[in-house]
C-alpha cells in the first residue's frame, strides 16, 4: 500500500496535477467516510452477531454430535444383531412351527421388527442430515467472520499508512484505487455471474422429491471469481485482489414487475470504507427470472427464500 500511495503522489507531481485531482465523483463521498466510523457500523453490528451465533451453536453441534454417535452404534449392533440371527431363527421357526399358522406369526413378528428397525434408521439419517447442516452454517459463519475481519482490518492498514496526510488526499488515494485497480474488474466478474445464473439457472436447482428445491451457494462459488455466503437476512459477497478487499451486502427480492428476483446490492464496502451512492449502482448483480424455473415439476407461481447456504425455490398455494 505505501508503495502504491508514493508512486501515486509522484505521477501527480509529474504530471503537474494537485494530489487531490478529481477522478470519479465519488471523491467528495469518500471524503466524507474516511474517519466516520459510523459508516462501518454495519459492518461490525454484522461481525458481532456472526461471533454470537457461533458460540450458540458450537455447543449445540457438539451434543447433537454425541447424540448421533450415541444412536448410531446402537444401530449398528442392531443390525448386525438381525444380520447375525435372522437367518438362524427364520429357520428354528420354521421347524418348530406346528401349522402354516405359527409359521405366518413368527414371520409377522419378524417383519414388525423389522419395519420399526427401519423407521428408526430413517430418523437416524435425518438425525445425520440435520447434523451436516448444522456444521455447514457454522462453517459458513466462520468464512464470513473472517470476511468481515479482513475487509475491517484492510480499513485499520489504510489509515496507518495514510496517517499525518491530509484529509482530501487521503481520501483521494480512495478514489484514484478503486478506480485504477478495482472498479473495472469487480464489474467485469460480477457481469460473469450475471450471465451464469442468466444461462444456466435450471442447473443451479437442485430438485427433490417435494418442495423446496434449493440453489445451493457452492454452484456459484466453484465458478465465480467472487465468493458468496447466502445468509437468512443477506447476501455477503467477498471480492479480493491483490491491494483491495470488497465486500457487498445485499438481498434477493422480487422486481417491481413480479416476474423475477434479483439480487439488490444495498451497501458495499471497499478495504473497510462505505462505498459511495453512485459506484455501487454500476455493480450488476444476477436476476433469476421466473419463467424459466416454471418449466420445473410442481412450480406454478415461484418465489425464492434465502437460507444459510443458499436460496430455496418455493411455489405459491392458489
Amino acid at each position: 500500500m505505501c508503495k502504491r500511495i508514493i508512486c501515486i503522489a509522484g505521477l501527480c507531481c509529474l504530471l503537474g496535477l494537485p494530489a487531490y485531482a478529481h477522478l470519479t465523483g465519488a471523491f467528495a463521498d469518500f471524503l466524507g467516510i474516511v474517519y466516520d466510523e459510523s459508516t462501518i457500523e454495519k459492518l461490525q453490528i454484522d461481525l458481532q452477531r456472526t461471533k454470537t451465533e457461533m458460540e450458540e451453536l458450537e455447543p449445540k453441534i457438539e451434543a447433537a454430535e454425541k447424540e448421533f454417535t450415541n444412536d448410531q452404534q446402537m444401530a449398528i449392533e442392531q443390525l448386525q444383531f438381525y444380520s447375525e440371527i435372522g437367518l438362524d431363527t427364520w429357520l428354528a421357526f420354521m421347524q418348530q412351527g406346528a401349522d402354516i399358522t405359527d409359521l405366518l406369526g413368527n414371520q409377522w413378528v419378524i417383519e414388525s421388527e423389522i419395519e420399526n428397525y427401519l423407521v428408526d434408521l430413517n430418523g437416524l439419517y435425518l438425525q445425520y442430515k440435520q447434523l451436516l447442516i448444522s456444521k455447514k452454517t457454522l462453517q459458513g459463519h466462520e468464512q464470513l467472520l473472517q470476511a468481515i475481519e479482513k475487509n475491517l482490518s484492510a480499513r485499520e492498514d489504510f489509515l496507518q499508512e495514510t496517517a499525518g496526510l491530509e484529509l482530501d488526499i487521503i481520501a483521494n488515494y480512495l478514489d484514484i484505487d478503486w478506480t485504477a485497480e478495482v472498479e473495472e474488474h469487480i464489474i467485469e466478474d460480477l457481469q460473469k455471474d450475471t450471465d451464469l445464473v442468466e444461462k444456466n439457472l435450471l442447473k443451479w436447482v437442485k430438485e427433490s422429491p417435494t418442495l423446496p428445491y434449493e440453489l445451493n451457494e457452492e454452484w456459484l462459488n466453484e465458478q465465480s471469481n467472487l465468493h458468496y455466503y447466502f445468509r437468512n437476512d443477506h447476501v455477503y459477497v467477498e471480492y479480493e485482489l491483490e491491494y483491495a478487499h470488497v465486500l457487498l451486502l445485499g438481498q434477493v427480492l422480487q422486481n417491481g414487475a413480479g416476474d423475477a428476483a434479483k439480487l439488490v446490492i444495498e451497501a458495499g464496502f471497499y478495504n473497510g470504507f462505505f462505498l459511495p451512492e453512485e459506484l455501487l449502482e454500476e455493480l450488476p448483480s444476477f436476476t433469476l427470472e421466473y419463467e424459466k424455473v416454471q418449466t420445473l415439476k410442481a412450480i406454478q407461481q415461484p418465489y425464492f427464500k434465502q437460507f444459510n447456504g443458499g436460496l430455496l425455490l418455493y411455489t405459491k398455494e392458489g
